[in-house]
């Protein structure tokens, strides 16, 4: 018998080793605590972003968390319905230590055909992306409330 797969999945991406860069790790674990994981499954993505394609894989709606650096208020945030259209490209400068960062494999991902039917990306904008460095003040209060809208927005997505 198998086991029934969550048809929502939340990713938090990051690096908790470069400041703000952790937020989406912090957010992944705060949504963790708040929901059902039989409905919802949320997962930690410290690697490279081409994982995404594998984590993602067989869920019907995927929703990531990350922080962005687009130039906007620190601590502001942006939600993006990747599902239907490519990414802004003011999100193509990422703040990634990768080669290959979230809006690429997104890109990749939808160019060969391995999108979930459901795609949004929930950013944070980050200040501080220095190694070493913990979350800005302004990412810090913005981790609560971006955790309650995730987890709003993948309960929006089980039904």
């Amino acid at each position: 018998m198998s086991e029934r797969r969550a048809p929502v999945l939340v990713i938090g991406v990051g690096n908790e080793l470069r400041g703000d860069d952790g937020a989406g790790i912090e957010v992944a674990r705060r949504v963790r605590q708040l929901v059902d994981p039989g409905q919802i499954a949320v997962l930690e993505q410290h690697g490279e972003a081409l994982g995404l394609i594998e984590q993602w894989d067989g869920y019907r709606a995927a929703l990531i968390v990350d922080a962005i650096g687009t130039g906007a208020h620190t601590g502001s945030l942006r939600r993006l319905d990747a599902s239907s259209e490519p990414l802004p490209a003011d999100l193509r400068s990422s703040t990634s230590t990768h080669a290959v960062g979230v809006v690429e494999t997104i890109e990749l991902a939808r160019a060969i055909g391995r999108l979930p039917e459901t795609l949004v990306v929930h950013g944070v904008q980050g200040e501080i992306f220095d190694t070493g460095s913990e979350l800005s003040v302004a990412v810090r209060a913005a981790i609560g409330p971006l955790a309650e809208i995730v987890r709003c927005d993948a309960a929006g997505l089980v039904g």
